[in-house]
């Protein structure tokens, strides 16, 4: 591991951050209790975005699901909305690359005792898990692999419902199953039943395995293989509970018009790197190939509706669909399948609907929090909202292919879409989808080595903003090279940049919050590999591992996380009438949130971002709005929290 110590100064970039100053008691003179507060604005130097009306909101509970705090899962949670509770820091600074050996292309996940888990590709040490401590990024523990060690998607972190505060791990390679407590401890470990196929060199490799989802009614972890095999495991047994096949063939490939010398650059570069694949492949090509959907069934993780427990997969069509039998699709197609009774005491996957397409999909299927809109994308540039029957709904095309999974979010009907080089948000309105902006990618504006920016990986839905991956670099011919990258805060009421820190590595995988309201990275290098081998003389050494960029200015985040707590409460108070149960989650979410500013405060007074006494009147104020947090309350506890919010600001 390296600290961040060892590398160049790296610019930063903040649109909000004011002259550093310690604040003191004197600011907090007026302070009073929560119900005696005159109501204000939130102040200038935070977003102006705010909730309005009813959130969406599901029908289950989280006894065994863990309240999105962070990821926990590929996608935050098992309806891979990409949308957390919490605020993400308004000012982070790259800190550590760990473990730079690895490809990581997914990942990483957290559990609640400060560990974070991914599992990467091909590596050249058989492992299979790799635990890090999330403060330091020091090995805790590795899992070892089966020899191929072709990734195993995300790991999943679960609530443990028989024991109060503790969390399981549970980890699916293409032969083996398992579950684990966070100091490695097996509870058990269980055989997929699938064999390994004979390794070909100069083929791919099909035994990826996308990793576990949490099936709520069957108490059922389901996984699914880029082949399309999908199995459903007894969460608290191990025992193998269902085996079945999507029935999609493997697809075409459409890969990108990458010139071919600048290929053979990039491969030759990841192959003195990583090395290449136990078949012989390199990593550039091999990535770019799975990207674009090529030789795979599935090429994305998953989704399970909590609610329903309906498992949505994006994967291909029949092979004589495309009207070749050829034994590849150039169909793309949704399935949704349930795990229904087998009627002899056991149980089996049945496909309930599906939808085709010309071409394939670049997302993950995306499933709003109450289970009636599933929203996926093709490769041709639209975004397709479907009902749970997969009924279409409306599309909207953004003209160039969506490159990640739609977030969505609870919130005014908000949905995310990126492709490769833009960020959009557009609202839902039912029969129909409207923009309402396109992000302003400046975060490289004064780097004289920077020609083009554009995005860089998954959007994440937070309390605070979206946040973003942005990359910088060169176009060669068509095609955009990407020599630096880095992590940012977009303001979802504008969609201009709040804050960037340039870092050190691209990721393919998630901006993966963390529950401290920083970010971790899976170092996947594609598209700056390529800018590597082309400038090499402008672009820092390619590496694998994981990448923690850290909040800094912990004041600011609690500033943050209790103006969203506040303008949330305030909005709720206005529908806790006529939707009670929107008022609930949103209590519960505000309780999240000051959960996370009262851990932002005490890390700001070890920081010497403030002192000791205003961060205990102000962790005094906070508990006892965590006392009376009722629906009942929640315009007095708006009022407080914002006022608390304008104080961190320096705002009288």
């Amino acid at each position: 591991m390296h600290s961040f110590s060892a590398y160049p100064s790296w610019p930063r970039r903040w649109a909000t951050t004011t002259s550093f100053v310690v604040i003191s008691m004197g600011a907090f003179a007026c302070s009073s209790g929560s119900g005696s507060t005159e109501p204000q604005e939130p102040p200038a130097s935070v977003t102006q975005w705010a909730p309005l009306g009813a959130r969406t909101v599901g029908d289950y509970a989280y006894d065994v699901i863990p309240e999105p705090n962070g990821f926990h899962t590929m996608h935050v949670g098992p309806n891979n909305s990409d949308n957390v509770w919490i605020a993400l820091a308004p000012e982070l600074e790259l800190t550590w690359v760990a473990e730079q050996s690895f490809y990581v292309p997914e990942g990483p996940t957290y559990d609640n005792q400060g560990n974070l888990y991914f599992s990467p590709l091909f590596p050249k040490e058989d492992v299979s898990l790799v635990s890090l401590d999330a403060e330091t990024g020091e090995r805790n523990w590795a899992i070892e692999g089966n020899d191929r060690n072709a990734g195993s998607g995300a790991i999943l972190i679960l609530d443990d419902p028989d024991n109060e505060g503790e969390q399981i791990i549970y980890h699916c390679t293409y032969t083996e199953a398992m579950a684990l407590k966070p100091d490695k401890t097996e509870l058990w470990r269980s055989p997929t039943g699938l064999t390994l196929p004979e390794l070909v060199q100069g083929e791919r490799d099909v035994t990826h395995s996308f990793g576990f989802n949490y099936h709520p009614q069957t108490d059922a972890l389901v996984a699914i293989m880029n082949g399309g095999e999908i199995l459903a495991f007894d969460r608290l047994t191990g025992e193998r509970l269902a085996t079945g096949q999507i029935p999609g063939s493997p697809a075409v490939s459409d890969l990108p018009p990458i010139p071919t010398d600048l290929a053979e650059e990039a491969d030759a570069l990841t192959d003195a790197v990583f090395g290449t694949t136990r078949s012989g492949l390199s990593f550039f090509s091999l990535i770019v190939d799975v990207i674009f959907g090529g030789g795979s069934v599935v090429t994305n993780y998953f989704a399970i509706d909590p609610n329903t427990g309906r498992i949505f997969v994006a994967a291909t069509d029949e092979d004589a669909a495309d009207g070749t039998m050829d034994g590849l699709s150039e169909r793309g197609a949704i399935y949704s399948l349930d795990l229904v009774d087998d009627g002899n005491g056991g149980w089996d996957f049945e496909i309930i609907n599906s939808i085709a397409f010309d071409g394939g999909t670049g997302s993950t299927p995306s499933v709003s929090e109450d289970g009636s809109r599933v929203y996926i994308s093709d490769n041709v540039g639209n975004v397709i909202a479907l009902n749970s029957e997969l009924e279409e709904l409306w599309r909207y095309d953004l003209e160039e292919p969506v490159a990640a999974s739609i977030g969505v979010s609870p919130d005014n009907g908000e949905v995310y879409a990126v492709t490769r080089e833009d960020v959009f948000k557009l609202i839902d309105n039912g029969d129909n989808a409207t923009l309402d902006w396109v992000a302003t990618l400046d975060a490289f504006a004064n780097d004289p080595d920077i020609e083009v920016e554009f995005q860089a990986l998954t959007p994440t839905i937070t309390a605070n903003g979206i946040a973003v991956s942005i990359g910088g670099g060169k176009t060669v011919l068509t095609t955009n090279v990407m020599l630096k990258v880095g992590v940012g805060l977009l303001d979802r009421e504008t969609g201009e940049l709040r804050g960037f820190a340039v870092g050190r590595e691209e990721s393919i995988a998630v901006t993966s919050v963390a529950p401290d309201g920083g970010i971790y990275t899976a170092s996947s290098p594609v598209r700056r590999a390529a800018g590597k081998a082309r400038y090499p003389d402008l672009a820092e050494d390619v590496i694998g591992g994981v990448s923690r960029y850290k909040p800094v200015r912990n004041d600011l985040l609690a500033r943050d996380a209790t103006c969203a707590g506040g303008v949330r409460a305030r909005n709720a108070a206005t529908v806790a009438d006529a939707a009670p149960e929107s008022a609930e989650q949103d209590t519960r979410q505000i309780r999240v949130l000051i959960d996370q500013s009262r851990e932002a405060l005490d890390r700001a007074v070890s920081d010497g971002d403030l002192d000791s006494d205003t961060a205990e009147t102000l962790d005094a104020e906070l508990a006892s709005i965590t006392e009376d947090l009722s629906v009942s309350g929640l315009d007095d506890i708006g009022n407080s929290l914002i006022r608390i919010c304008r104080q961190l600001a320096g705002v009288q």
